[in-house]
């Protein structure tokens, strides 16, 4: 079962230990220390009050979700921390959440590190819309994004959960969201990841748009990456039907992402209006490290109205567009770089040029580094 969790109050520091406990805050301050949660249904912390909390300078680790908004309207930093994710031990659950938290107020997660977890769940923006407040999701790692689901003996099964790097869950009409620079690798048959990025029933603003911009993502795949089928993929900008525009997703904007080797699709749009994804590098070799071929592969971006919402009245999916991205995927012997039936402009888009190989994939790797040191950022735990 675990230790009972630890209740402590602002500005405590406290050194890691081999039996560290779960911790739960009650009261708003910076807190820095090692918490763990041996029991899946127990976070490692719970936050429990509406006053502001910045977690920072932690290494957390749990069976379940490692940070858990326990109560509505929480405003919430966590940096240079890291998040160990432990297979759970219950027989059909899953890694818990690096993050999860509804109906908050305001979430900044930076220079963070995550390593098996299920990553980051935000459902429904609860704050004062006037306030500034926001989302940023700024200059992490993460490693093995992992839905898995246990088998009740310390394994996993082929059966998954639908987890994400990021996911925003009916997050609508909020300006100044930014989700950028974070490094996502994934491993096939060491993670179970659904969309890396997922926006559904998500907006920002007409002035203020969701921007996604110089993320780099290595890897997305099925539990079992021999399965013919799989709905994951990279960036998806617009997902979820919605019979209203005032539900849909919309007013998303990404850009100078790398997105390499994401099964099924690498950027795509099947849902919401006033979508746009523009200088974007998307590549899949169609192959997996063993050489054979992924089955469940697709297409490297689409623009697809799957849900027929463009006939709604009102309609809710228009204006949705893509411009400027270079894009090569392998799909078996040919190539299928890109389907944009019910795109509303589809502008000087480039084919990858030559081959589709791994020496391709080393060399957007290298290409990321130098981005970095050439604009000066660092990503993941910059200091302990």
């Amino acid at each position: 079962m675990g230790f009972a969790p630890l209740l402590i109050w602002a500005n405590l520091r406290v050194p890691a230990t081999q039996s560290a406990r779960p911790l739960v805050i009650t009261r708003g301050g910076t807190y820095s220390g090692t918490w763990e949660s041996k029991n899946a249904r127990i976070p490692a912390v719970s936050i429990q009050t509406t006053e502001p909390v910045t977690i920072e300078n932690a290494t957390l680790r749990g069976r379940g979700n490692l940070i858990q908004a326990a109560v509505p309207h929480v405003q919430l930093v966590i940096r240079n921390t890291h998040g160990i994710g432990m297979n759970p031990t219950v027989r059909g659950l899953s890694p818990g959440r690096f993050l999860t938290a509804e109906s908050f107020d305001s979430i900044d997660v930076e220079n963070c590190q995550l390593d098996g977890t299920a990553g980051i769940y935000l459902l429904s923006y609860g704050g004062d819309f006037g306030s500034g407040h926001t989302i940023r999701i700024l200059r992490n790692i993460a490693h093995n994004i992992d839905g898995r689901k246990g088998d009740g003996s310390g394994s996993f099964t082929h059966q998954t959960s639908l987890v994400q790097f990021v996911q925003l869950d009916k997050v609508t009409h909020l300006a100044g969201i930014e989700i950028a620079w974070n490094q996502i690798t994934n491993e096939p048959g060491r993670s179970g990841v659904e969309d890396v990025i997922s926006i559904f029933k998500s907006s920002g603003t007409a002035s203020s748009p969701i921007r996604i911009h110089d993320n780099f993502i290595d890897g997305a795949y099925p539990v079992n990456p021999h399965s013919k089928s799989y709905s994951g993929g990279g960036i998806m900008l617009g997902d979820g039907s919605a019979d209203t525009v005032d539900a849909a997703c919309g007013y998303v904007e990404a850009y100078s992402n790398q997105v390499l080797n994401t099964t099924n699709y690498g950027i795509a749009i099947s849902a919401g209006h006033d979508i746009v994804f523009h200088d974007n590098r998307i590549l899949s070799t169609g192959r997996l490290p063993d050489g054979s071929p992924v089955p469940a592969q697709n297409v490297g971006a689409y623009i697809w109205d799957t849900h027929h919402d463009s006939r709604r009245t009102p309609p809710t999916f228009y204006n949705n567009s893509g411009h400027d991205n270079v894009i090569g995927w392998q799909k078996g012997r040919g190539r299928n770089d890109w389907w944009t039936p019910d795109a509303a402009g589809w502008m000087n888009n480039t084919h990858w040029p030559g081959r589709l190989d791994t020496a391709a994939i080393a060399v957007e790797q290298r290409m990321w580094q130098q981005k970095l040191a050439v604009a000066g950022v660092s990503v993941g735990i910059t200091s302990k």
